[in-house]
């Protein structure tokens, strides 16, 4: 779960995988989360939820390989959607809708597993970059006095 909450209407950002050990390929989720307390994680650990279903409803798997680069686009105005993308290609039925309130980007990443995903938020971190122009960087929260 990335520190930076989206504000912004329209927003992009990447993540870069890498994946150790012998498999070569992993299945990851991306998306966006509710940002949760420990009484949350403590009442949901002790419910009938699977653990790779905490907090996942607002994303989507995707399967990986080493070095591949997930795009999310996050549209907030009249349908709230997120939008997934492989290595700069649209994913089919990479499409979450719906979602309310604050909303932070998210990774879930299995547990025990040899990966990880790097967060790229900025212009000068992208890969792939935003798919249409009207797409922004996510803008880390400011305030001002």
């Amino acid at each position: 779960l990335a520190d930076v909450n989206i504000e912004q209407d329209r927003a992009y950002w990447e993540w870069r995988v890498k994946v150790g050990g012998n498999s070569g390929s992993a299945t990851l989720m991306f998306g966006v989360s509710n940002k949760r307390n420990v009484k949350f994680f403590e009442i949901l650990a002790e419910s009938t939820i699977p653990p790779e279903k905490h907090g996942t409803k607002f994303m989507g798997a995707v399967t990986l390989n080493d070095g591949d680069v997930v795009g999310v686009t996050v549209q907030q105005s009249e349908i709230p959607m997120i939008q997934l993308y492989l290595n700069g290609v649209v994913l089919d039925g990479g499409e979450i809708t719906r979602f309310r309130g604050t909303v932070f980007p998210s990774v879930y990443v299995p547990p025990g597993s040899e990966i990880s995903a790097t967060f790229l938020y900025r212009d000068d971190q992208f890969i792939y970059g935003p798919p249409k122009p009207d797409l922004t960087p996510l803008m880390a929260e400011r305030s001002l006095m």
